[in-house]
């Protein structure tokens, strides 16, 4: 998607009126967050080339605006990014700040200079304990204070990174002692880390910058009942539309990976037909056909394990994150995604079919052709599904992708090819109808 279509996107699923004043609040954020010149350029991902890095965090920071929010919670916004554009994603957060009136609340790692003096108030964390919370300007001062002075001419940031960190203590006794890290007792440079954390916390505790939790601001007034939160009910078939246009959209604009998927199938297809070509109608022609049979249905089941099992992982966070934001629910997410998946699932069976039956020599009929190309779209989707349920079902991707064959094999065990339907023991008969294949 551009960068355009994505923040019209979250608009249509975020925001109540007309299309008319979503536009109009997409074309705001866009001149705000200046992406103006790129608002028709793709985002991109590992296939294509998109926006930048900074072009790409405003536009998330963008979807997130698209409901006017007063205060905005960010995490780690710079990470990935060069010194140059992390700055520029920074002062338009504190442009943002100023100009719009809202709170900006975000956690940064190691800022360079010019980017931490951006910070109105700074908080600092330890071991879970606050170390330091008050005007940024003034965190300098206060360790100074207490006897950690900022060298002259150096980040602050980075010194407090390296003030708080283990690792510090563990150099410092390298460079006093001329030993390595290793040959020191890993406890006591624990306990004397720990030692300066307590001290840290002792120090601002006793000092005037501590806050207390329960004070209120004079300003403040309570917030009450549910006035202010703004609850949109759409139905499944707008939602459903949406996400739907959304995923055809990038399947047309991502067609390499619709060529490798039909690449692939007409390969196998070619290798399977050479191999099996014209079986015989004698006994070993029917072991042969067997085998056929077997490599057919196999091969489409684990060509719907791919497609699935490697691509929905990736799509996994976005999904989560979407649906934890109240965008839109689950169940028409999943029918535009089985709606829109569905020309490939019959296409890519039917060409495998379409270059194996005749070669390998099966019944020369049409209606034995038609049964044959049903059954194997049947697999085909009945493996896309279950690989939905083994994606949903493990956050981790390589771990999902392991367990995969695992849970696939007792389908191919009792699918009829190895042992018949008479002799298994009467205990496993249910798996025979619990098959896929």
């Amino acid at each position: 998607m551009t960068v355009r279509e994505c923040l019209e996107f979250a608009a249509r699923l975020k925001l109540p009126g007309t299309d008319e004043q979503k536009v109009a609040r997409v074309d705001f954020l866009l001149k705000n967050l200046k992406l103006i010149k790129c608002q028709n350029t793709r985002i991109g991902g590992p296939l294509i080339k998109g926006v930048s890095g900074g072009e790409r965090k405003r536009t998330s920071v963008g979807v997130e605006l698209i409901t006017d929010p007063s205060l905005i919670f960010l995490d780690e916004p710079t990470t990935g990014l060069d010194s140059f554009t992390a700055t520029g994603v920074m002062t338009m957060l504190r442009n943002m700040a100023e100009k719009e009136n809202r709170t900006v609340v975000s956690t940064i790692h190691q800022p360079n200079t010019e980017i931490f003096f951006l910070f109105d108030y700074l908080s600092l964390l330890a071991r879970g304990k606050i170390i330091f919370f008050g005007k940024a300007d003034k965190s300098v001062d206060y360790f100074t204070s207490i006897g950690f002075k900022c060298p002259e001419m150096s980040n602050p940031a980075d010194y407090f990174m390296s003030m708080m960190s283990i690792e510090s203590i563990e150099l410092e006794a390298e460079e006093e002692e001329g030993r390595s890290v290793f040959d020191y007792d890993n406890k006591r440079i624990k306990e004397e880390y720990e030692r300066l954390i307590q001290f840290f916390d002792a120090k601002y505790i006793t000092s005037e910058l501590r806050c207390d939790p329960s004070a209120k601001h004079p300003d403040c007034t309570p917030l009450e009942g549910d006035e202010d939160i703004v609850n949109i009910k759409l139905g499944f078939c707008y939602q459903w539309n949406l996400l739907a246009t959304r995923n055809f959209r990038n399947i047309v604009r991502l067609p390499q990976t619709s060529y490798v998927k039909f690449a692939t199938t007409t390969v196998t297809a070619l290798f399977a037909s050479f191999l099996f070509w014209n079986c015989p109608k004698d006994r070993e022609g029917i072991q042969n056909v067997q085998g056929a049979l077997f490599f057919m249905t196999m091969n489409c089941s684990f060509n719907a394990i791919q497609n699935v099992i490697l691509i929905f992982p990736e799509e996994r966070p976005v999904f989560l994150r979407e649906v934890n934001n109240n965008m839109y629910e689950v169940s028409p997410y999943f029918w535009a995604k089985i709606i829109s998946e569905f020309p490939f699932s019959v296409a890519i069976p039917t060409v495998f079919g379409l270059i194996c039956y005749f070669c390998v020599g099966l019944r020369p009929t049409f209606e034995a052709f038609i049964v044959y190309l049903i059954i194997l779209i049947l697999i085909y989707n009945s493996f896309s599904g279950y690989s939905l349920i083994i994606s949903a079902s493990f956050a981790n991707k390589q771990l999902a992708v392991t367990l995969t064959p695992v849970l696939i094999v007792p389908f191919m065990l009792f699918a009829g090819f190895f042992v018949s339907s008479a002799n298994i023991p009467y205990w496993l008969k249910e798996f025979e109808y619990l098959s896929i294949i």
